[in-house]
């Protein structure tokens, strides 16, 4: 289970309430190229970050020869943004805030809501660069990243990812199936699943059609696309209880205990068990990319989320923060601009594990070469919803996946599912606000 970090939360928004900041309106003066000094920036670890954060300190250092960074990373076990969250607050109540701290969207609004970070509108009104990089950005993705409820845009983005529906070209040929439309819907989608579940001839099943994600971020869009959340739109009430939301949850579980085209729910992606070829189409982002280029799977496709009411997705977005108790806020920002640049964003692009924020580089061919019709990747940008983050997500989250695979194990019905769901959570987001 993560545990709960608000209370702790709760308390650093007390303690630092007074802290300093930019002052509305204010603009960062870019510091002289002699400055010297040393900034601290916190990120989650994986190899891609780590590799381009030293090239990109390689770059700053060309222009600040003076100036030391120093890096930590934080390793996010299980995706843990509770406790990533927790690590940074932590190091704050103990007198050793960094200068920068990246974050997904899950730790947005609570690392945001101690009043610890800069309101970074404030700094780049005035600068001709983050005006440039933003109009590169789909307007959409930059709207869902602002914190609730200010309204402030206290991340800068890096990268993004979505969740879209991958499947096999090879066994939809063997089906004798047409590929999936952009515009199909959970019936065209239910229909495609059993044709593409295989039994040998004593009814084992051998292929499976679909494999339903066993995670919070992958199942999203079963709910969005059938205009049902676990929120409201300002994260603040649970909307669990509405005909959609019991509507879709009825839906996932009756792809395995009653179509029987989803093999048994577990945690996960499923993306080792689409590579082996044991299931036609599962859902993921861009992340699976490349340990499937490198597996040598070629007859690949990715399509939009079927819909029953509206076609959209999920989305979660990567961005960097200016910690305002830093004393070096100006040579912060310029090293925001360099870990958001062109050059940091053709690596992201390169590494095929995320979309770069930025629409030339995720829309260029050689990043949407393969799966086929990945120009959807980046399409999606334009009317997908940002994941539900509250600020007591990691509490949100483990509420929902227990209560999720309760009932998709069977383990309670669907009534008890919804009402217990509701009551948890209800009690969860009064706490958090």
């Amino acid at each position: 289970m993560i545990k709960n970090t608000m209370p702790f939360t709760a308390a650093l928004t007390a303690v630092f309430a007074a802290v300093t900041s930019i002052s509305a309106g204010a603009a960062l003066a870019q510091p002289a190229s002699d400055t010297e000094a040393t900034l601290t920036v916190v990120q989650w670890a994986n190899d891609q970050i780590i590799s381009s954060t030293n090239n990109a300190i390689e770059r700053f250092a060309e222009r600040y020869p003076n100036v030391t960074i120093e890096t930590q990373y934080v390793p996010i076990g299980g995706g843990s943004w509770g406790d990533y969250s927790n690590a940074f607050l932590n190091s704050v109540a103990a007198g050793d805030a960094p200068d920068i701290i990246a974050s997904a969207i899950e730790g947005f609004a609570e690392i945001a809501s101690t009043g610890l970070l800069v309101d970074l509108e404030t700094v780049f009104a005035a600068d001709p660069h983050a005006e440039e990089v933003m109009a590169g950005i789909d307007p959409n993705l930059m709207d869902g990243m602002r914190t609730r409820p200010t309204g402030e845009l206290n991340f800068f983005p890096t990268e993004w990812n979505n969740i879209v529906m991958f499947y096999n070209q090879d066994m939809f040929d063997a089906a004798g199936l047409d590929y999936p439309a952009a515009d199909w819907t959970w019936d065209d989608f239910l229909a495609a699943a059993g044709a593409l579940t295989l039994r040998d001839d004593n009814g084992n099943i051998t292929q499976y059609g679909y494999i339903v994600p066993g995670f919070n971020f992958g199942l999203q869009p079963w709910f969005l696309t059938n205009n049902a959340s676990i929120l409201d739109e300002d994260w603040r009430e649970p909307t669990v209880t509405t005909p959609e939301y019991r509507e879709s949850l009825q839906f996932l579980h009756d792809l395995v205990h009653v179509h029987e085209v989803a093999p048994t729910y577990e945690g996960g992606v499923g993306s080792e068990r689409f590579a082996a070829g044991q299931v036609a189409m599962f859902s993921a982002g861009h992340w699976p990319v490349p340990q499937f280029i490198a597996s040598g799977l070629e007859n690949v496709g990715v399509q939009h989320m079927p819909q029953n009411r509206v076609q959209t997705t999920v989305f979660g977005i990567g961005g960097l923060a200016i910690v305002n108790q830093s004393a070096h806020q100006d040579l912060a920002w310029e090293f925001i601009k360099e870990m958001t640049g062109d050059i940091y964003q053709q690596e992201l692009a390169d590494s095929m594990r995320s979309i770069p924020s930025a629409r030339r580089q995720a829309t260029h061919p050689s990043y949407t070469a393969w799966p086929e019709n990945s120009e959807i990747f980046y399409e999606t940008a334009a009317t997908a919803i940002p994941v539900p983050s509250p600020p007591n997500f990691a509490q949100m989250q483990e509420i929902f996946e227990r209560h999720m695979s309760a009932y998709m194990a069977n383990d309670q019905d669907l009534d008890t599912t919804i009402s217990q769901l509701d009551r948890e959570l209800q009690r969860a987001m009064s706490r958090a606000y």
